[in-house]
């Protein structure tokens, strides 16, 4: 359950108001997810399998490649798109807060951030997301849930995955459990290995490094955890779809100043 996730990683796509009438949407293949709170709403999502109402005050979460139609007599609400690692996919999950006047400032704040785009706009709004997440954590979330074997070794690899030296057998200890029993727990929770999170974790940071213009390639394969560029390249395309170069040149138009990217 998304909303019962004591932490995840992320990386803030867009933020954006949308308000709208008498809509019939169709969303298709999404690569990324989404949480919405709705301020005002009359509206159904629909499935393959499932039909969703959801109203005024719902906080919904869309997790990524969910195709859904979206029908609405009207509908105000504030959406976050991002890309996780850690969200369980397939199923769209919803509740209606019992405390607006705390939700609804920091959607305000974050779209008012996002959009004001000042220097370290970005830190700023993923404070904020982190505050939103804590607050549904908090609602949803029973406070006397015992915490999970694997807590602690996540936690360790979420702070230390720009280790090379980082294993899943030295995870499996910080946990006192087996390596074996470990990728059971792990997969269980997360619903993937705990090799291809960590791998996620690596590419998407080494996606940021690239996009901040300051690095050579590899100095972001060094910077993220890999010693041999060539096996960082090959993780960087299975992960992104392109090489780590294509991903420099289709995304340069982002930078301020495309000729400072150095990509030997």
């Amino acid at each position: 359950m998304f909303f019962e996730k004591e932490s995840i990683s992320f990386h803030i796509l867009d933020v954006l108001q949308v308000q709208t009438k008498d809509i019939h949407w169709v969303n298709l293949e999404r690569n990324y997810a989404a949480l919405s709170f709705r301020f005002r709403a009359d509206t159904v999502l629909k499935t393959k399998t499932e039909e969703y109402v959801l109203g005024d005050n719902t906080i919904a979460f869309v997790p990524s490649r969910l195709d859904y139609t979206r029908i609405s007599k009207y509908d105000d609400l504030i959406c976050i798109h991002f890309e996780t690692p850690d969200a369980p996919s397939g199923k769209l999950e919803f509740f209606v807060t019992q405390r607006p006047e705390v939700f609804a400032p920091l959607f305000q704040s974050i779209l008012e951030c996002w959009n004001g785009k000042k220097a370290g706009y970005r830190y700023r709004c993923s404070a904020i997301f982190y505050e939103i997440l804590a607050e549904c954590y908090s609602e949803n979330s029973p406070q006397a849930k015992a915490p999970s074997k694997i807590t602690s070794s996540v936690e360790y690899m979420n702070d230390n995955f720009r280790d090379p030296n980082l294993t899943i057998p030295l995870l499996a200890e910080k946990s006192y459990i087996s390596e074996v029993y470990f990728r059971k727990l792990f997969r269980e929770q997360y619903g993937i290995s705990p090799q291809k999170y960590l791998i996620q974790l690596r590419i998407r940071y080494a996606a940021d490094l690239i996009s901040s213009g300051y690095y050579s390639l590899k100095e972001v394969a060094v910077l993220s955890g890999y010693r041999d560029y060539k096996y960082f390249s090959v993780e960087f395309k299975r992960q992104m779809g392109i090489s780590p170069s294509d991903y420099v040149y289709n995304f340069s138009n982002d930078f301020p100043h495309d000729s400072s990217i150095r990509t030997k």
